[in-house]
């Protein structure tokens, strides 16, 4: 019973780790951000700390884990209330983009130092491919997207926003929140039928007037 307490208090502590950590290298960047600032924001020793993560990177993958089993989480519920599919997508959309709003550019380039983060998005990319074609043809059998269209090349277009941001300097130039908004919504018309470019615009309309209250 005890060993089974110390195994919840670690995982619980493991948590706290991990959202104080995204938490700081989405504000400030990867690199402002040191351990010792995660350990003493937490009150805890830089060897307890170690203990948990074995260095940065170890730490930084498991943000990026914790992060994607929560969007998986939040795309299953909205999933299951959704009329179309179109539907969730925007959903999605949204959630993502008040995210960036509050993500510092440089938390993607200081991605570029750590390759096995890298490979974890690139591998994670690959194996929501298949959930991605399936959502777009369902789309086409909703009458929302057209059906001449090669999802498999829109899907991969649309998955290199993440590469856009982290190897390209347009971040010096423009809001992430917008870099990833005028891409989305592009494919989005793109590939829309009538039915779902009214969607998109009704969609983005209430956007606006969310923003601009």
């Amino acid at each position: 019973m005890a060993g089974r307490r110390k195994e919840n208090d670690r995982e619980e502590l493991k948590l706290r780790v991990v959202e104080t950590a995204s938490k700081s290298f989405m504000t400030l960047g990867i690199k402002a951000v040191h351990m010792d600032d995660i350990a003493s924001s937490l009150s805890i020793s830089k060897r307890t700390l170690y203990e948990l993560f074995g260095d940065k990177e170890e730490l930084l993958l498991e943000v990026f884990r914790f992060y994607r089993h929560c969007m998986n989480e939040y795309m299953q519920e909205i999933a299951s209330s959704a009329n179309n599919v179109l539907e969730v997508i925007l959903t999605f959309y949204e959630r993502k983009f008040n995210e960036l709003c509050s993500v510092n550019p440089l938390f993607f380039r200081d991605l570029r130092k750590y390759s096995k983060v890298l490979d974890y998005i690139h591998d994670d990319r690959r194996r929501g491919d298949a959930d991605a074609l399936a959502y777009f043809q369902k789309g086409v059998e909703q009458g929302i997207f057209r059906s001449d269209i090669n999802f498999q090349i829109i899907n991969q277009a649309m998955a290199m926003q993440m590469d856009l941001l982290i190897y390209s300097d347009i971040t010096d130039h423009y809001p992430l929140a917008e870099i990833y908004s005028e891409i989305t919504i592009l494919h989005m018309r793109g590939i829309t039928t009538e039915k779902g470019y009214r969607m998109v615009d009704d969609f983005l309309k209430n956007i606006r007037e969310k923003h601009t209250r």
